[in-house]
């Protein structure tokens, strides 16, 4: 895994990238892991006449990363949306199944990461998702 620096809005954060394969790839920020569909990527370590080469030793704002990443539920896996389990407005606990996605013939439950409120539904039933794809918010 090879690691960047990323500044956003003056706040500076450490990120893993590792390339699983063509458009595909391991995200890493703090703690949290995802993988990453990416079309049309050019292939570049320079962004803004700034060389990104070498890792940067930057310790990040972990809190700052995780609070927006923490809202999110993303799948794992790929395949169909078989069924919405919940709507926006529904209140989740830790572990309750959200949405039902089918892969390789097997039913899959994608499960609420915590404690919440359902925001926003992604995805409709039949369709078809990538691993990482965003399938709910719950705040």
């Amino acid at each position: 895994m090879k690691f960047y620096r990323i500044r956003i809005d003056g706040t500076d954060f450490k990120v893993g990238i590792e390339k699983l394969r063509e458009g595909l790839y391991r995200v890493k920020v703090g703690e949290k892991e995802a993988e990453v569909v990416v079309e049309d990527i050019q292939e570049r370590t320079e962004f803004a006449g700034q060389s990104f080469e070498e890792p940067v030793p930057v310790t990040p704002t972990e809190s700052s990363v995780k609070e927006e990443l923490k809202d999110v539920v993303t799948s794992m896996l790929p395949g169909v949306v078989l069924k919405i389990l919940v709507k926006p407005g529904d209140r989740v606990q830790a572990g309750d199944p959200i949405i039902i996605v089918e892969s390789m013939k097997m039913e899959n439950e994608i499960v609420s990461h915590k404690d919440g409120v359902v925001s926003e539904i992604l995805v409709k039933e039949g369709q078809r998702i990538e691993a990482g794809d965003v399938l709910a918010v719950i705040e």
